[in-house]
Parts: C-alpha cells; sequence; structure tokens
C-alpha cells in the first residue's frame, strides 16, 4: 500500500491521503481516494492556503488579522468567527472540488431553477445513498 500524505506543521491540521495498487494481503484496489480534511483554526486554514493557493493565503491573512486587532479592542469575535468560517469553506472546496453533478446543481440553483432541495443538507441526505 503506497500512502502520499500532505504535510503539516500546525500538528496534523492538514490531512490527506491516497492509497493505490495492492493492499497487503488482500487484493488490487486500484485507485482510492480519501477524503480531506483541515481544522477550523486560523493556523490551519493559513496553512492549507500557502500550500494551494499562497495568493489567496495573504488574503486571509490580512483579513483575519485584521478582524482580530478589532475583536481585540471590542472582545467581540463575531467578526473574526464569520471570517475564519467563510476562509475554511473556501480551503475544504480547494482541497475537494465539488463534482461536476454539484457544479451542475449549483449552476440550476443560480439560474432560479427548482433544484428540488431547500438546503445543502436535504441534498446530502436525499443524495447519500
Amino acid at each position: 500500500m503506497t500512502e502520499s500524505w500532505v504535510p503539516s506543521a500546525a500538528g496534523g491540521a492538514l490531512r490527506a491521503g491516497l492509497v493505490v495498487g495492492e493492499v497487503e494481503g488482500c487484493c488490487d484496489t486500484g485507485v482510492v481516494t480519501v477524503a480531506m480534511t483541515i481544522d477550523r483554526s486560523g493556523p490551519a486554514v493559513l496553512e492549507a492556503l500557502r500550500a494551494l493557493s499562497p495568493a489567496e493565503a495573504d488574503v486571509f491573512e490580512a483579513e483575519y488579522r485584521a478582524t482580530l486587532a478589532r475583536a481585540a479592542e471590542s472582545l467581540d469575535l463575531g467578526e473574526a468567527e464569520r471570517v475564519l468560517t467563510h476562509w475554511w469553506g473556501i480551503v475544504s472546496l480547494r482541497l475537494q472540488p465539488l463534482t461536476e453533478s454539484e457544479r451542475e446543481v449549483v449552476r440550476r440553483f443560480h439560474a432560479g431553477e427548482d433544484v428540488g432541495w431547500s438546503s445543502p443538507q436535504e441534498y446530502r441526505a436525499a443524495t447519500s445513498g
């Protein structure tokens, strides 16, 4: 079994794997991809963006630092949490891009078409088997 892991300096914040070929004592698996995950923290998001999209990493870092500075004054982390959630979503999409069928649902939604589900959660429940 061959594994390829994305290195992480932030204590294992970014985890990914790819298994190719024969699994010891089993069978030939072909190519099997493993879902990638990222911790929802400033350092993890920054590290992932630096690896995946350096220009976006600079934007995230400036945005997040500015909101944290404002939070230090106001003692309200709401804005910083919204920025972190926004960029965590972007990193998640960079790691696991939408499938063609998912992109088609988004296209139809933006075109004002009825996509048959009232929320992403309802879509996942209906399509997850």
